[in-house]
């Protein structure tokens, strides 16, 4: 039971990672559905590119087991700005997505830390009488 559920967190963590990957790749190629939102929102084209940058940036480390809770707080930021922006700027249906991101991503920040190497290096404590 425990690899099974080692492996749905790693097919988990993919799954989001390939998310903000596949979303960050639209920013940066300029789709214009995404140019066309950052605009609405009344931000600069700079500002998706950066989003785009800290979205991959972000990814990439929800994969590294070390640094899996600091993309995972770095996503949930840019999911808060994401929050924001579509609750006073925009259709607030908008929000749906970035909320739902955003509980996914503390839920992996709380649970995924980096592993412990100290305790995994030391020898077990021997019994003496």
């Amino acid at each position: 039971m425990d690899k099974l559920r080692k492996y749905a967190g790693w097919i988990g963590l993919a799954v989001i990672a390939l998310i903000f990957i596949q979303a960050a790749v639209l920013k940066l190629m300029g789709v214009q559905t995404m140019v066309e939102v950052f605009n609405k929102l009344g931000y600069p084209a700079w500002f998706r590119i950066v989003i785009g940058v800290l979205e991959i940036s972000g990814s990439i480390a929800l994969l590294i087991r070390s640094s899996t809770r600091y993309g995972a707080i770095l996503l949930a930021l840019i999911m808060i700005g994401a929050m924001i922006s579509s609750l006073v700027k925009g259709p607030a249906g908008d929000a749906i997505v970035p909320v739902i991101m955003l509980f996914l991503l503390v839920w992996i920040a709380v649970v995924r830390g980096p592993v412990n190497r100290h305790v995994a290096e030391q020898p077990p404590a021997s019994k003496t009488r």
